[in-house]
């Protein structure tokens, strides 16, 4: 990508197409040029256009219509891959300190961003993108695809059950993080889905524990107004599906 979703430019010399390394929010190498375009007689400076005008073109620029998937390898950035973006997609965030700005707010509003790792090690990945972009970038993200938090038996007290520790670390990044985060997903898949499955009395209590105590950490997000549970695997059990309903879960099977 030859562009940025940080603060800095991204290199694409060794990148595949759509992809490109994830930059650190302090390294500047490109200071943007705080000056705008002179006005002459019958033109308009782009910042003195009123603001609502300003974001919509910001929108009609930068709106992809697909995710933005994010992965890392294991010791490397953050990188993300974009299908289709235009060659020039980010070249907003250049133009000067003004744009760049309010260009990067509408950015990470807009966008639906995929954590592509279904392993405990999301955390890490989850942990690199938020410190990677920021903030204050961070806290424009609304919309973002995690694992569905794992529940298990605490180990001295069997009959108690507690959020996975990285689940839990996650749900308490995104409650610090993302302050104005709208719409989580979170996915249920091979890696994950098998406290959801045990039919028996002891995995039914499990379940009927564990649920509310995530339901309870996803309301400190305050912001957020829907969760999506996205199934990827055959079927759930119908006390499942009925208690994630009862919370108010949007339950989806598939990417449909």
């Amino acid at each position: 990508m030859d562009s940025e979703i940080g603060s800095t430019q991204i290199s694409n010399a060794t990148s595949p197409p759509g992809s490109a390394s994830f930059p650190s929010p302090t390294a500047d190498h490109h200071p943007v040029p705080k000056a705008s375009l002179p006005a002459t007689s019958g033109t308009v400076s782009f910042v003195s256009l009123p603001k609502k005008i300003r974001q919509d073109i910001y929108k009609r620029v930068l709106l992809m219509r697909h995710s933005i998937f994010l992965f890392q390898d294991r010791g490397s950035r953050v990188e993300t891959f974009a299908p289709d973006k235009p060659r020039r997609w980010l070249a907003l965030l250049h133009v000067n300190r003004q744009v760049s700005d309010e260009a990067r707010a509408v950015l990470y509003d807009i966008h639906r961003f995929v954590l592509l790792d279904t392993t405990q090690q999301q955390l890490g990945l989850l942990r690199s993108f938020l410190t990677g972009i920021g903030s204050v970038n961070a806290g424009f993200v609304s919309h973002l695809c995690t694992n569905f938090p794992v529940a298990e038996r605490m180990e001295d007290r069997p009959r108690e059950v507690k959020i996975r520790e990285d689940g839990l670390q996650s749900l308490r990044l995104l409650q610090e993080k993302c302050t104005n985060l709208t719409t989580l997903e979170t996915w249920i898949h091979s890696e994950n889905y098998r406290f959801l499955t045990e039919t028996d009395e002891d995995g039914s209590r499990l379940v009927q524990e564990a649920l509310p105590q995530i339901d309870a950490q996803l309301k400190v997000i305050s912001s957020l107004s829907k969760i999506i549970v996205r199934v990827h695997v055959q079927s759930l059990p119908p006390l499942v599906m009925e208690l994630m309903q009862g919370l108010g879960w949007i339950v989806v099977f598939g990417d449909r």
